[in-house]
């Protein structure tokens, strides 16, 4: 439970890019808006910024990557107001959002201070700077269990954060009389497995059943430009150019449109950790089918239903079972699915929870949320 205290309190979320229409991270807005209610003043270091719509108690420093400025340039830019905002004891507790290094930025301000430094951390990619931040972090907060990757006593679960305001309410979907419309969204990288999801609407095709897949999302880094050379070379060679539907980058705030098009999403990675796709797309009224374990908890009695093995085939198996659905099952699966992803992921209760996290801290208590210790 939040206390009166929490109003008191000064936070610093330091994150790659503020924008409430990015394509990649609108989530950071999303959470920089649901916090500020809870704390006096919220301060946002971003690397990039765009269109911000922010309550008045919401201080913006860009370090001006939208504006051309280098990675050096950049990073003495945030470690100059680290020392005013953290120095000058102008924050009460630093959330660094997804990019250890923002928290290693932090550490030497917030160590000596005892200033709560927590890091968000939600994938299965384990670097040395990772390492590094998880010692230096008074906490670790991440989606879900398995969502963090290494084993850190200071690793809670808080479960995401997605503007389910936003979304779409449950109804049945109308028929269209034509293909499926199968989608994916998110960056296009190798471990989000676009290949395997193409390869799986190849061996429907072949096996008879009209299936189109949307693909929301961009590459980022050149492997990823790479990867999808390859995509594209096996979307001829499978004879889908027709089939595959490249969306680029799609906006937050038409994500709603995306996932309410859908038959059915796929949610596919090569490691476990929570994406908060397949849990916009259940949120929307969209049913999902994935590989990743770390969705067993919200898939509750439907987990066997709608998580299969890692192959095309299992994959193709998976979506052609789901479309088969009676249409009063799917939609008691969609109506519980939805109220589950509500209740444990809103981005309100995320905010809630990463209060209670910098109070328990300021208080020297250990934050009153599950450990995110994988046995």
């Amino acid at each position: 439970m939040m206390t009166e205290s929490a109003t008191d309190l000064r936070v610093l979320m330091i994150t790659q890019e503020l924008a409430a229409n990015s394509s990649n991270l609108s989530v950071a807005h999303l959470w920089a808006r649901e916090l500020a209610p809870l704390v006096s003043r919220l301060h946002v270091v971003a690397a990039s910024t765009g269109d911000v719509t922010l309550p008045d108690n919401v201080v913006v420093h860009s370090l001006g990557k939208h504006c051309g400025r280098g990675r050096a340039a950049r990073w003495s830019t945030l470690l100059a107001r680290c020392h005013e905002l953290i120095g000058g004891r102008e924050v009460d507790g630093v959330l660094a959002h997804m990019v250890p290094a923002y928290a290693l930025a932090a550490a030497p301000w917030c160590l000596p201070r005892r200033i709560p430094l927590v890091l968000w951390y939600t994938s299965h990619g384990v670097t040395g700077a990772l390492r590094a931040a998880s010692r230096v972090s008074s906490a670790v907060v991440t989606a879900s269990h398995g969502s963090f990757p290494l084993q850190s006593e200071r690793a809670f679960v808080v479960g995401h954060g997605i503007d389910v305001h936003r979304l779409a309410e449950v109804l049945p979907r109308p028929e269209s009389g034509g293909p499926a419309a199968i989608g994916v969204a998110g960056r296009i990288t190798p471990f989000k497995g676009l290949m395997t999801v193409v390869e799986s609407i190849g061996v429907l095709r072949d096996r008879g059943s009209p299936v189109d897949l949307h693909v929301a999302g961009v590459p980022f880094y050149p492997s990823d430009h790479a990867y999808l050379a390859d995509v594209h070379n096996c979307v001829r060679d499978l004879g889908l150019v027709g089939s595959i539907h490249f969306r680029g980058a799609v906006p937050g705030s038409a994500m709603v449109d995306f996932y309410s098009d859908l038959d059915l999403f796929v949610a596919w990675r090569q490691e476990p950790a929570l994406d908060k796709t397949g849990l916009e797309a259940l949120a929307s009224g969209t049913l999902l089918v994935t590989n990743n374990p770390a969705y067993r908890e919200s898939l509750g009695l439907f987990g066997n239903d709608f998580l299969v093995e890692s192959s095309p085939q299992a994959l193709a198996d998976g979506i052609g079972q789901a479309l088969a659905l009676h249409p009063n099952l799917k939609l008691a699966a969609i109506k519980q699915l939805r109220t589950d992803v509500i209740e444990r992921h809103s981005a309100g209760r995320l905010a809630a929870r990463l209060v209670e996290v910098f109070v328990a801290l300021r208080e020297h208590q250990q934050p009153p949320f599950p450990s995110a210790l994988v046995a």
